[in-house]
This record gives structure tokens, C-alpha cells and sequence, in this order.
């Protein structure tokens, strides 16, 4: 049953990022499966090749839309995203992973998966392709790609052949099999992409990271995120907190505490809901650092919580 909900909510990774060594074990020469537990690394830095990429057709495109504000994808799922990847100097043998991450540090240890919805078998999206790759949600119209795993987390690893003439950038297509509105898959959570140019050792020379949102509508929601961000900056001005040592933190949220009695059916219905009520308030809790007043009532759902 999904672990028990992926193990009672993963209380040990709720606020600590670590970074591990990974390490490497090829399968069939085309898909990769890795025992060895670790976080995915986003600070990015350009190595010694300047590893950089940029949106392509970013005023014809009708399925997305990118926010200079937000520095943020938003783009209809099954539609294409061109990207194009630049290195100097542009040699041979270099190789492009592209992961699916979560962009807040308390979901930095959980891999981005499908929903159920989307890796059923009769979904179209899913025929004709090996079953292991319909976890996947980013997937590399480049048919030199190779899909890998490390500890659940999943990555797409393409060649990059050196430029054409005349050309400084190789164009890559990716497309979202998923969204991230889906409750069974990302469920709301933010996420972005991390782009990590590497050699034929796996060892990575350069990284970039991509925040992406997959959804219906890109230019509403694109307008929705920068108010939000708009709104928060003006707050921030107005107002300044000061807050004593010991003494707790001012709240800035709705704090008005309702009792719900609902009657589910299912277990695995019931466990669903207590894990979306329980990350509602740990996103909370951490946005605002009230931990103290949100702890009493998550620990309540974990106690109710078979």
C-alpha cells in the first residue's frame, strides 16, 4: 500500500537535506538501478566548459510560458520544451542528466514520480515502451536517452554531440507526463529540473537547475505566482518582526484551529488524506517557522495515523 504512505510521511527528511556520494551500477546498457541512498544536489555553478542552457522559441510558444520574475517554466503537460545546452569549449563525449527534484528542502529526499492516473496501463502515453520508464514524468525526445534510477530517484541521461556548423548549442526537446496538481504524484509540491553536464566517468562538471510547474493553464498560473510573489515582497516592507529569544513567533497565518470528523472508506483513502493534511501544515510551519505551534497538531495526525 504505497509503503504506508511513504512510511508515515518521512518524518526524518521533513527539514534535513544531506548530500551522498552516488554510485553507478548499469542493468541492461539502457537503464540503471541504484542501491545507494542520496539527496539531489541544486546549488548550481558552470565548471571549467561554462555549462549553460537557454529557452528556445520562448514568443511563438502557445503550450508555455516562462517568467522572468520567477525565473519559472509553466507549461502544458505533453507539450514540448525546447532547451539549448552550450559548453566551451564544445568537445565530444559529454553527457546531459536531467533530474525532476522538489524544490523545498523538507521533499528533498522524495523522488518525483507519476500519479497512479498517469502510469496506469491503459493511459496512452504508456504503450509500447519498457514499464520501467513510466515512473517517469520528464522524458528526452532524443532517442540516444538512457533512463536511470537512484534509490527511486529518477533521471534522464542524453548524449551531447558536439554543434552543428555554424551553430554554438545543441536543441534538446523534453516533454511532462505528469502534472503537478495530480494528488497521487507531486501533489501541488513545487519542483524544478537540474541539469548536470557530465563525462563519461559520471562526474559532473557543471549544473543548472530549471524550476518548472506542469499544469492546465501556464499563463494563469503564471500570473497567480508572481502576485503571490509581488504581494509578499510589499508585506515585507511594511512591516518589521521583531522577535525576542525564547519567545514565539508572532503567527502570520490562519491559526484558527477546526475539528474535522469525516467518515473514508478505504485504508489506503484514509491514509492519503492524514498525508495531505499533515504536509499542508508542515509546508506552513515552514514557510512561517512556527514549528511550535504546528507540531502539537501534526503529532496528532501521525497518533491517529495506523
Amino acid at each position: 500500500m504505497k509503503e504506508d504512505i511513504d512510511q508515515k510521511y518521512n518524518l526524518t527528511q521533513q527539514y534535513i537535506s544531506e548530500g551522498k556520494q552516488m554510485k553507478q551500477e548499469e542493468d541492461d546498457g539502457q537503464y540503471f538501478q541504484e542501491p545507494e541512498t542520496y539527496t539531489p544536489v541544486r546549488e548550481e555553478f558552470p565548471g571549467c566548459y561554462n555549462f549553460q542552457f537557454s529557452l528556445a522559441n520562448q514568443d511563438s510558444s502557445k503550450h508555455w510560458v516562462y517568467s522572468p520574475t520567477l525565473r519559472k517554466v509553466f507549461i502544458n503537460m505533453e507539450e514540448t520544451l525546447p532547451l539549448r545546452f552550450k559548453w566551451e569549449p564544445a568537445l565530444d563525449g559529454l553527457r546531459v542528466r536531467t533530474a525532476m527534484v522538489f524544490s523545498l528542502d523538507q521533499y528533498a529526499s522524495d523522488p518525483v514520480r507519476r500519479c497512479h492516473n498517469h502510469m496506469a496501463t491503459n493511459n496512452t502515453n504508456n504503450r509500447d515502451i519498457d514499464p520501467r520508464l513510466i515512473r517517469h514524468v520528464v522524458r528526452c525526445l532524443d532517442h540516444s536517452s538512457m533512463y536511470e534510477e537512484n534509490n527511486e530517484h529518477l533521471s534522464v541521461l542524453t548524449p551531447l554531440r558536439t554543434p552543428q556548423a555554424g551553430s554554438h548549442y545543441v536543441l534538446m526537446n523534453f516533454k511532462f507526463l505528469c502534472k503537478n496538481s495530480c494528488p497521487s504524484g507531486m501533489n501541488r509540491r513545487p519542483t524544478e529540473l537540474i541539469f548536470t553536464l557530465e563525462d563519461a566517468r559520471k562526474q559532473v562538471l557543471g549544473r543548472r537547475r530549471l524550476p518548472v510547474r506542469v499544469c492546465s493553464c501556464p499563463k494563469r498560473d503564471k500570473k497567480k505566482e508572481e502576485a503571490e510573489v509581488g504581494d509578499s515582497q510589499a508585506n515585507t516592507k511594511k512591516r518589521k518582526l521583531c522577535i525576542s529569544v525564547g519567545k514565539k513567533m508572532t503567527p502570520s497565518c490562519d491559526t484558527h484551529v477546526f475539528n474535522v470528523q469525516l467518515n473514508i472508506i478505504g485504508k489506503e483513502n484514509y491514509l492519503a488524506v492524514m498525508k495531505y493534511a499533515y504536509d499542508i501544515m508542515a509546508g506552513q510551519a515552514t514557510r512561517t517557522g512556527q514549528f511550535e505551534f504546528f507540531k502539537p497538531y501534526m503529532d496528532d495526525i501521525l497518533r491517529k495515523t495506523p
